[in-house]
C-alpha cells in the first residue's frame, strides 16, 4: 500500500499561492494583497533568472548550487525585511514590549541563518523591492496585523523553500545539508506561527504537515514576484528598495543554537 498522496498540484501559481494562504488560515486581506499583483500576468515572471539560474520541472532535477543560491537570496531578503521592521518598531512605542521582544529574537534567528548560508552560497542580489503593504504603509508606517499577514504568507513560501532544499541535498547525497535545511525550516515554522498569531488566525498552529505547494525554486521566485516583491529590480506593488546592510547590526536579544548541528 502506497502512502504517497495523490498529486493535487495547482494549475497556476496564483491558484497555488491561494491554496497555501488558504490552508494557513491567512485572512482575506493578505490573500487579496498577495494575489492581486498576480493578475498582472506575465509581469510576475520577468527575470526569474535573476533569482534562480534555472527552473527545472522537479526538485530532483535542480542542482544544489541553484537551490543554495536561492536559499541565500531569500535569507538576505528576510534579514533585510527584519532590519526595516526593527527600525519601524523603534519608532512606534505603542508596539507591546512582548511583541517587540519577539521581533528582536526573530531578527537574531534570521541573522544566524544568513551568517551560516552566506558562508556556503552567495545570493543573486542583496537589493530588494519590498511592498509597502508588508509593513502596513509607506515611510515609517507600521501595522502589526499587516505584518502578521505578510509574515504568515512569506514564511509559507520560505518553509517550502527549505523543503525543496531537503529533497535536493538528500538526492545529491549531502545528508548533513539536508538536515540543516530541516533545522531551519523548523525555525521558520515558529516565525509563521508568530505571523498567524499577529494576524488573528484561530488557531494559529493549524497544520499537521507543512505545505509543499511548489517543487522548484523557480516557481517560488515567481510567486514572490507575483506578490509584488522585486529581486534587484522594482516590484509590481507600491513599495521601495531596501538593501541588506553590509554589516548587519548585532542581535538585541540573545538566542541559543546559533549554528546547525
Amino acid at each position: 500500500m502506497s502512502l504517497k498522496p495523490k498529486s493535487t498540484r495547482p494549475s497556476s501559481l496564483a491558484q497555488a499561492l491561494d491554496r497555501a494562504l488558504g490552508h494557513t488560515s491567512t485572512p482575506t486581506g493578505i490573500r487579496r494583497w498577495v494575489l492581486e499583483p498576480a493578475a498582472l500576468g506575465a509581469a510576475g515572471f520577468v527575470a526569474v533568472s535573476a533569482i534562480s539560474s534555472s527552473a527545472p520541472a522537479t526538485a530532483s532535477r535542480e542542482s544544489t548550487d541553484d537551490v543554495g543560491a536561492f536559499i541565500s537570496t531569500t535569507e538576505a531578503l528576510s534579514l533585510t525585511i527584519l532590519t526595516e521592521l526593527l527600525r519601524r518598531t523603534s519608532l512606534h512605542p505603542e508596539v507591546p514590549s512582548d511583541v517587540s521582544a519577539i521581533f528582536d529574537a526573530v531578527y537574531a534567528a534570521e541573522l544566524d541563518h544568513w551568517n551560516f548560508i552566506s558562508q556556503h552560497y552567495s545570493p543573486s542580489t542583496t537589493r530588494f523591492w519590498i511592498p509597502d503593504g508588508f509593513f502596513g504603509g509607506a515611510g515609517d508606517a507600521l501595522d502589526l496585523t499587516a505584518v502578521g499577514k505578510g509574515v504568515s504568507a512569506g514564511e509559507t513560501l520560505f518553509i517550502n523553500t527549505y523543503l525543496i532544499g531537503v529533497t535536493a541535498f538528500a538526492e545529491a547525497g549531502r545528508s548533513e545539508f539536508a538536515r540543516y535545511c530541516a533545522e531551519i525550516a523548523g525555525n521558520e515554522s515558529e516565525h509563521r506561527l508568530l505571523g498567524q498569531t499577529l494576524a488573528g488566525a484561530s488557531p494559529p498552529n493549524n497544520l499537521g504537515f507543512e505545505e509543499f505547494v511548489y517543487d522548484n525554486v523557480g516557481e517560488l521566485g515567481a510567486a514572490a514576484m507575483q506578490a509584488g516583491f522585486g529581486f534587484g529590480q522594482q516590484g509590481t506593488a507600491p513599495g521601495a528598495f531596501y538593501d541588506l546592510p553590509s554589516a548587519p547590526m548585532a542581535p538585541l536579544t540573545p538566542i541559543s543554537s546559533n549554528e546547525p548541528r
